[in-house]
């Protein structure tokens, strides 16, 4: 078995390292941007064993794999989900014999290409009831039912929501670029840096723009 580990891993982790974007021959322009709730309408739409090449066959039961097995195969798995911008998120502490079984349990789904927001791996089949589905007790959609069921819908002012926007999309950026993130700050959405006249930052294309501004150089 564990001679089958190591080869599985090695094949993870050249998934890992080499992601076929579908939209990569299209150089990305900062006008292309579009809400999360348009990309999420319109993004291409893969089936995740095709694209990663790693079938839910390939991955073997967690009850077959001991402690470290289970601990290193689902490290991999996370870090190639990342990579493909589909990441496995859980709220709550879940064990990790729990957490890879649910991988495996769900790997034979369709996943979202975006390139402006994150994907999540889908934790539960659509129609599963809570409870039901590989995480049983640390179900996330039953925390979630229980999480809003005396909440109430926000009703946030403009600032508000690009303040909300900015966070989310600078936790987005950290997470894809690392140490790199601020080469990718989203200055159109920050108010500090908005012109005297409360217009989002341009990043050079407005016709005022300085025509020798390199910014981006």
């Amino acid at each position: 078995m564990e001679n089958y580990i190591s080869q599985l891993l090695s094949d993870i982790r050249y998934a890992t390292e080499n992601v076929s974007w579908p939209y990569a021959e299209k150089e990305l322009h900062l006008w292309d941007w579009m809400s999360d709730e348009d990309e999420d309408k319109t993004a291409p739409v893969r089936e995740l064993e095709e694209w990663t090449g790693i079938r839910k066959e390939h991955l073997p039961p967690a009850d077959m794999l001991n402690d470290e097995q289970v601990n290193r195969l689902l490290d991999a798995l996370k870090k190639m989900l990342d990579a493909y911008n589909w990441s496995f998120v859980l709220q709550t502490q879940v064990p990790e014999r729990i957490q890879y079984a649910a991988i495996r349990d769900n790997f034979d789904q369709s996943a979202k290409v975006k390139r402006w927001h994150m994907g999540f791996f889908e934790v539960c089949k659509p129609g599963t009831e809570h409870r039901k589905c590989a995480l049983g007790k640390f179900c996330q959609c039953e925390f979630y039912t229980e999480f809003f069921s005396d909440c109430v819908d926000e009703d946030l002012t403009p600032a508000e929501e690009r303040a909300r926007e900015l966070e989310i999309e600078i936790q987005h950026i950290k997470r894809k670029y690392g140490d790199d993130w601020l080469k990718y700050y989203p200055y159109h959405l920050d108010k500090n840096y908005d012109d005297e006249y409360g217009n989002p930052y341009d990043y050079g294309f407005g016709e005022e723009g300085d025509e020798n501004d390199d910014w981006w150089r």
